[in-house]
């Protein structure tokens, strides 16, 4: 398997985690209700596509979704995401997926990943 298949198959496992996670993350902050069950499989979703990223080599986008793990593990035991905290995710999982949809392409890494790094802190 060559690394345009491995970055192929980094696109489509983004794709489908960021489906999935975009929709958590709205549901659940939209819902004002907690539900650290619902946090946790948010991160759960965030540390598959940690691990996907650096599998095929992807080490920028690693560290997004590593560090979107660690915003969902912050909140974790309050299980609550506010509006303003979900729009920082849906950003950062968004970017996430065009990153990978780039990577796949061979284009460059669209600016939006600095800027959810940059908005997730360290």
């Amino acid at each position: 398997m060559g690394e345009a298949d491995l970055l192929d198959m980094l696109a489509s496992e983004t794709d489908r985690r960021a489906d999935t996670t975009i929709k958590g993350v709205e549901k659940l902050a939209g819902s004002g209700k907690a539900d650290s069950a619902r946090v946790e499989a948010l991160r759960v979703e965030a540390h598959g596509l940690k691990g996907a990223a650096l599998v095929v080599g992807q080490a920028r986008l690693g560290e997004l979704a590593e560090r979107l793990e660690h915003f969902f593990a912050e909140r974790t035991d309050s299980g609550r995401i506010d509006p303003k905290e979900a729009a920082i995710a849906v950003a950062a999982v968004s970017s996430l997926d065009e990153a990978s949809q780039a990577a796949a392409e061979g284009g460059p890494e669209p600016p939006s990943v600095a800027e959810s790094l940059q908005r997730l802190g360290a």
